[in-house]
Parts: C-alpha cells; structure tokens; sequence
C-alpha cells in the first residue's frame, strides 16, 4: 500500500510550493504530513554545523555568513522548505527554532499560527530560517514547554535535531555532559510533551549513542513517524 507521503510526492500538483531538488529523492516513506495545525521544531544549537565534533569546532569559530553555509545546516533548512512544499491551502504552521530557549522564527508572527494561502507566506518563513544561525547548548524541555504556549496546540509536530539534550530547563554547571545525563534531560522533556505525534528527523552527530533509539521510541509512543536523511536528501 502507498504511504500518504508516496501518494503526495506522485502527485507534485498539489503542492502550492515547488522545490529544487532531485525527484528520484522525493520521497519519505510513513512520515506523516496531515494535521490543521503543524509545528516545526528546528534544532538550532551549535552542534547542528557539523556532523563531527571536529566540523562543529571548526564552524563555531567561523563568521555568522559561513556558519549559515554549514552543508548539515544547509540541508536542515532544505528539509523543512521540502517539508512545507506539501502543506495544503488552509493548514495552519509555526516554525520555532530552539537551543537553550525556544522561540518562532516568522517576522511579526508574535507565535501566533500562520494560515497556508497561495504559498508565499510559507517562503517568508523559510527565508526567516535561512537567517538562523546556529548557536549554544540544547533544551529539548524549553522546546516542548513551547508546545503548550500554542492555541490550540498542534496536532501534528515536526521535530527536526541531531541528537539528545544537552541541558534541562536550565545550562548545567559542568560543560562535559555525560550520555546518561543526556537522557535524563530528555526524559524530562517528555513530561513536557502533549500528547501530539512527533515526526523525527535525525541528522545525527558522532558521541551521542542513545539519540537514535530515544527518538525512534518517543515516534512511536507519539504515533509518528522516524528517520534519519541520508546526506544528500532532499
């Protein structure tokens, strides 16, 4: 049987919005695109210039202009435009970008969801995320906190990220955190969480060996969906 997301890629009319990229990729087996209210949640923290800690280090200590051009950031913010291709007239969105805090990233939006039109409001957006540049630690509990700050609250969510938390509601005292302590803080985050499914995309980074089986179990326990790109997607 064909997903939803296989049926919509076969049918690129419906789609308000075109994006660049290779057609024989398009596609994204069970990951589930429906909902009125879709929410975004885009990891924003340091690590996500890199898909080393070597690379991270090396990028961290670039010009914010070099650090937007990062290719694992680049192909984050391409994930989220190919995302938003196939969100349909009437569906309402937010994008939040987070790291220690979390906090939308549509000029003049105030929070508030946003109505899909003709398309051209979805470009804005992804403009404003273009400008994103990477930074700090990452508060996955700030990120869900957020959730319930939304009216009504999403019903259907896009979690975007690398890997585990690196801190609770607060930055930790030591900057070495352990793995264990990573799942601590996203154990916490759950309690954070309503009970709305989560659509994962992880684009790992090296020394973090429990984020893919984290976030693989809190897709299924939401009734989501998870993947992992591949680098060259989409």
């Amino acid at each position: 049987m064909m997903s939803q997301m296989e049926r919509a890629s076969s049918n690129p009319g419906d789609a308000l919005r075109s994006f660049d990229g290779d057609g024989e990729r398009q596609y994204l087996t069970e990951l589930k695109l429906g909902g009125g209210h879709v929410l975004f949640l885009v990891d924003s923290s340091t690590s996500m210039l890199g898909r080393t800690y070597v690379n991270v280090i090396r990028y961290r200590n670039m010009s914010d202009q070099m650090k937007v051009k990062a290719p694992k950031w680049r192909q984050v913010v391409n994930s989220v435009d190919w995302l938003t291709t196939r969100l349909k007239p009437g569906t309402k969105f937010q994008i939040y970008a987070f790291n220690e805090d979390a906090q939308t990233i549509i000029s003049g939006s105030d929070g508030n969801w946003i109505e899909v039109t003709d398309g051209n409001e979805v470009d804005a957006a992804i403009q404003d995320l273009k400008s994103v540049v990477p930074d700090k630690g990452t508060s996955l509990v700030n990120a869900f906190s957020q959730i319930n700050q939304l009216s009504p609250r999403p019903d259907n969510i896009f979690l975007i990220t690398d890997g585990l938390p690196t801190q609770g509601k607060r930055k930790p005292i030591r900057e070495m955190i352990r793995p264990e302590q990573r799942l601590t803080f996203f154990d916490q985050a759950l309690r954070e969480l309503p009970p709305v499914p989560v659509n994962v995309l992880l684009f790992p980074i090296d020394g973090d060996p429990f984020a893919a089986e984290a976030y693989w179990r809190l897709a299924i326990r939401s009734r989501g969906s998870f993947m992992a790109p591949a680098s060259d997607w989409p």
